[in-house]
């Protein structure tokens, strides 16, 4: 027998509802799908864009910064809208959900060079802190205070000045003569200048140059904008000496040369700001016969030995240069002039190679009064001290954090610019963090928005 059957209007009704319902929840499913496709797409374009690092600045600066000139040197929102784009169709042509991107806006950006190079220095602090560790901090910190109050304590000697004592019982220092005065010699120096002195006979100087004009440090630069979160971090004086360790260990200076850079004298444009390399290298030698000469001075203020030898060729000069043996102030001339002698001498140690120890003793000090013109034609050999490179790193630790940061990215652009296809290369072209707003259109023509911010900072909290 054959069975029937039949559908009451009450199970169709419940039919109808539960289609409905099954219909709705899928419909439902489908619009929350596209809406995590959205919100996914969006993720993979920034995180896709931001891929797109600039490579040179990363393997050999540690920098992380995007290029939104891409080349040209000027920022172009359509490209960086373009490329974002580019990585989310991808995302959204999966599935069967359809969910298309209707507007795609960049409403904010910061970039590498404003502020000062706020966001490079960051970044350059960074890189040093996790080069050098804890450990590390602490060393340079402790070696660097220990200079300090080395330099301080010692200018604070030669502020209180030496006291002039009655030369007419003592006797006259052989050897001084019109022809061998200390006073006409060192003068002879300071007018002539003491680059040529200072700097090894086997040495050639370079005579590079830039256009200085174009530098990131001169030129008007290109402007973030949007209102991208920032940290208000203060900064401080391990600012300073992880910026100082940074450029020593990127940048050339006269007695490491790395690479083939635009000026060979870099770590000195940081300290000079010329055009240079010949002047950089001459306003980092004044600075250092500065710092040396306050060491110098302070211990002939204190060495018995020494004040005796000022005092006798004070006497010598009252005779052989018509000096009135009551004449103020002439042994702290003499003083003042041959450590200035001495400086120059330690200076043309330090470019040698040699070392020159901040604070020096009787066996560390290498010139005589009665014979400074040749004490300045013969070289020094010292091993016991500090080098080239520490005295550069007290001279920039002196210096701001700003100034550090933009000279030291001035080097950087100019020397990846003389690689091939990085011509125009430009740092306030570059950006570090980015805020987008897309808008989509979901399956029902619902309009969904989506704001986003990211950055190289951000991404590695």
């Amino acid at each position: 027998m054959k069975a029937k059957g039949s559908m009451t209007v009450t199970m169709s009704l419940l039919m109808m509802v539960i289609l409905g319902l099954l219909t709705a929840c899928i419909q439902s499913a489908r619009v929350s799908s596209a809406r995590v496709k959205a919100a996914n797409a969006v993720d993979t374009g920034l995180y896709s864009l931001f891929s797109e690092y600039q490579p040179v600045l990363l393997e050999n600066y540690g920098l992380f910064f995007l290029d939104a000139g891409y080349g040209e040197g000027n920022i172009s929102q359509a490209q960086l809208i373009n490329q974002m784009e580019a990585y989310m169709e991808p995302v959204l042509d999966t599935g069967i959900t359809n969910c298309r991107i209707q507007v795609c806006a960049v409403d904010g950006y910061r970039t590498a060079a404003e502020d000062n190079g706020k966001a490079a220095r960051r970044q350059m602090i960074r890189y040093m802190k996790q080069n050098l560790g804890n450990m590390g901090l602490e060393t340079l910190q402790e070696k660097y205070n220990q200079e300090k109050q080395g330099i301080e304590q010692q200018e604070t000697v030669k502020e209180q000045g030496i006291q002039e004592e009655d030369i007419s019982q003592t006797t006259p220092m052989a050897g001084i003569s019109e022809t061998n005065n200390p006073l006409e010699i060192v003068r002879s120096i300071r007018e002539h200048g003491f680059l040529g002195l200072t700097v090894p006979a086997d040495v050639q100087i370079s005579e590079k140059t830039g256009d200085i004009t174009n530098f990131l440090s001169r030129r008007e630069i290109q402007q973030g904008m949007g209102d991208i979160p920032d940290s208000d971090r203060e900064e401080n004086i391990s600012d300073r000496l992880f910026l100082a360790e940074y450029a020593l260990e990127k940048l050339s200076c006269f007695t490491e040369k790395k690479g083939n850079p635009a000026l060979d004298y870099q770590v000195e444009y940081i300290l000079g700001g010329k055009d240079s390399d010949r002047d950089n290298l001459q306003s980092t030698v004044n600075q250092l016969i500065s710092l040396r000469e306050v060491s110098n001075l302070a211990f002939l203020y204190t060495d018995t030995q020494k004040r005796g030898e000022l005092k006798a060729c004070a006497a010598a000069l009252s005779i052989v240069a018509l000096i009135p043996q009551g004449m103020e102030l002439v042994q702290a001339v003499l003083a003042a002039g041959w450590a200035y002698v001495e400086s120059i001498c330690d200076v043309r140690t330090l470019l040698s190679g040699g070392k020159i120890p901040l604070v020096k003793d009787g066996n560390s000090w290498k010139t005589q009064l009665s014979s400074l013109s040749d004490a300045v034609k013969e070289g020094q050999n010292a091993d016991r001290g500090l080098s080239y490179q520490s005295y550069l790193r007290l001279l920039l630790a002196a210096k701001s954090p700003q100034i550090l940061t933009i000279r030291c990215m001035d080097m950087i652009e100019q020397d990846i610019r003389k690689i091939q296809e990085y011509e125009n290369f430009a740092f306030d072209s570059c950006i570090e963090s980015l805020s987008a707003e897309i808008r989509f259109q979901g399956p029902e023509r619902q309009m969904w928005n989506a704001q986003r911010v990211f950055g190289y900072e951000m991404s590695e909290n």
